[in-house]
């Protein structure tokens, strides 16, 4: 191949990539589909099994993609959490950091040119890392990953470019006992078309 066929090329991908980019723009703003990131801010509540079975509760936050159009879109989300137990016998202190990957769909409804509401589903996938603190000593433990699915509504107003929403969404980590499952409820703010 010579150094003139490959520039050539480059033009051309250059000026194809361009076009598909105001061809996209255009049809986002014209065709009803578009875009939305969402900085997201709000709290857990977790099922721990570990020392013993029970619920804490702890601040989150992150980001989510949401792109289609009303009617469907495909949504990703990351959150990151971390919480701290303390305890009278060994071990003394565990600290829990979670980072949460949401992969799913998202379906919105609107009720005027402000309000509306949306559902969402898909699944999680779930890094626990535990720093437990005995004796002075800490021992640091990552859990394998877990995937489960999730599940959650969400009601928001929009003014223009700019929405803000309040979140509900389920995590079903045990299908047979409901206070096993995961909650997040968060407030954020959309950027997009």
């Amino acid at each position: 191949m010579s150094i003139r066929f490959v520039k050539l090329l480059i033009l051309v991908g250059a000026v194809s990539l361009f076009s598909n980019i105001s061809r996209a723009a255009s049809f986002t703003l014209s065709k009803g589909a578009g875009y939305q990131i969402e900085p997201i801010y709000g709290y857990e509540t977790v099922f721990r099994d570990y020392p013993s079975n029970h619920l804490t509760t702890h601040m989150l936050y992150g980001l989510r993609l949401t792109a289609g159009v009303d009617l469907l879109s495909v949504e990703a989300e990351y959150t990151k959490s971390s919480d701290t137990e303390d305890y009278s016998t060994a071990p003394e202190k565990i600290k829990t950091d979670d980072e949460n990957y949401k992969l799913g769909i998202n379906s919105t409804y609107r009720f005027n040119t402000y309000f509306f509401m949306s559902g969402r589903a898909g699944a999680q996938a779930t890094k626990e890392t535990r720093t437990e603190t005995s004796g002075g000593v800490d021992s640091k433990d990552e859990e394998p990953m877990k995937y489960n699915p999730y599940a959650g509504a969400s009601l928001g107003v929009k003014l223009g470019p700019l929405s803000l929403n309040l979140n509900s969404t389920v995590i079903f980590r045990d299908a047979t006992n409901m206070s096993k499952n995961n909650y997040q409820n968060t407030f954020s703010v959309g950027i997009g078309y």
